[in-house]
């Protein structure tokens, strides 16, 4: 007897979820049909409280975050669609496709798009390799606000490229120039930058990069012996080597990146050196702001041979409209000789940077089009003289995609 109310009560709890799963379909489609996103949404979080969801109310919603700018979740949900479904057809892989896109998921997108069929490919314009993938360019100048003290301007320009090769790698290439009289010298500084970014899987990423710097410094030293001076001049030539891997993990929302920096220093007066950095940075998109505003935080420690220094950073990126951008930073140090910002950047002064504001507007003209200005308030401090100073810097660059 118990048997035969189990199947009952099985067969009437099957009819009662159908129903409402019917229901809930019903509803969905309608609103699908009718552009409604944000009541389909609604009704799909609803079917999925009363585990009365289907595919094609899951599939429904996924669409109806994508067409209300909801990238995140739309990219989520369709994740979520493929692993429980086990399908995976061209629809969804180009919704999958824009999400990452649109959420600054760039390796996640070319990944997933070697699953395109033709027609696909052709429609979104992904190609596999590009020798050239985008060039960028930027110059600017730091200026002293201790010129009296022989702490001039500091001259900057930077050309870069980045290449694809395949679906899985991205180079990027970056050569410098800068300039500056420094109290009792002057210096030149040429350097090479590469950046390698290999998608290993969905939301992780290894990152191995170097920097190469040469510094040639010719420096002055007056004496008098009675009532005649002596300049004495010499040249210091300094080679220095910095080489990075870091490994980036992205949870829908959340990133996670640490990383070790290995410097290798030689002074053609002092001889070699080397030291250690240890990082990592975090970031996340606040989804109460659809998702317009990124926040993120990082540490880094540098060891050496005399002593540990640790430097930390908060930025946030706004996205004001689709096409313009805030970028703010704020790094406080108190220290000189680290890298930021995968290796990319290395503050390398005589002084200590104090501390240093970064804020960045950025406008694209076209999609494939960009320009940015930039400006730094930097406090710094040269303890041999105890001196503090500031620089504020402007620079603006470039950016074209092909």
């Amino acid at each position: 007897m118990k048997k035969y109310l189990s199947i009952i009560m099985f067969s009437l709890s099957a009819i009662v979820f159908s129903q409402k799963t019917d229901s809930y379909t019903a509803q969905t489609l309608v609103l699908f049909n009718g552009a409604d996103w944000e009541t389909l949404i609604i009704v799909a979080h609803d079917a999925i409280e009363n585990k009365a969801t289907s595919y094609e109310i899951d599939y429904r919603l996924a669409v109806a975050y994508y067409y209300t700018k909801n990238y995140y979740d739309c990219a989520e949900q369709f994740e979520y669609i493929i692993k429980k479904y086990q399908t995976k057809n061209e629809v969804i892989l180009e919704y999958l496709y824009y999400s990452y896109l649109f959420t600054g998921r760039q390796q996640d997108a070319l990944l997933i798009s070697q699953d395109f069929p033709f027609h696909i490919q052709e429609k979104t314009g992904v190609k596999s390799f590009q020798f050239i993938d985008f060039l960028t360019s930027e110059g600017g100048m730091k200026m002293s606000n201790k010129k009296e003290f022989g702490i001039d301007n500091l001259k900057y320009l930077n050309g870069g490229f980045g290449q694809q090769l395949g679906y899985r790698i991205k180079l990027f290439h970056a050569f410098t120039s800068l300039s500056q009289n420094y109290i009792d010298f002057d210096y030149k500084q040429r350097e090479y930058y590469g950046n390698i970014q290999i998608q290993l899987a969905k939301g992780l990423t290894l990152i191995p990069a170097f920097h190469y710097i040469n510094t040639e410094e010719n420096n002055q030293t007056t004496t008098r012996r009675g009532n005649y001076p002596n300049t004495i001049s010499s040249g210091i030539d300094i080679s220095t080597q910095l080489f990075h891997f870091a490994v980036k993990k992205q949870w829908n929302r959340f990133s996670i990146t640490p990383s070790i920096i290995y410097y290798s220093l030689k002074n053609s007066n002092l001889g070699t050196s080397t030291k250690l950095q240890y990082g990592l940075n975090m970031g996340y998109s606040i989804k109460g702001t659809r998702d317009k505003l990124w926040l993120g935080a990082g540490g880094e420690i540098i060891s050496s041979s005399t002593k540990n220094n640790f430097i930390w950073n908060v930025k946030a990126l706004y996205n004001i409209s689709p096409k313009t951008y805030l970028y703010v930073k704020y790094l406080n140090a108190n220290t000189s000789d680290f890298a930021i910002e995968n290796v990319m950047y290395y503050y390398n002064a005589t002084s200590i940077l104090v501390d240093n504001f970064n804020a960045t507007f950025g406008y694209y003209f076209t999609p494939k089009f960009s320009w940015y200005l930039n400006y730094q308030f930097e406090n710094a401090k040269d303890l041999d003289y105890d001196l503090s100073f500031s620089y504020n810097t402007i620079i603006t660059g470039i950016k074209f995609d092909f």
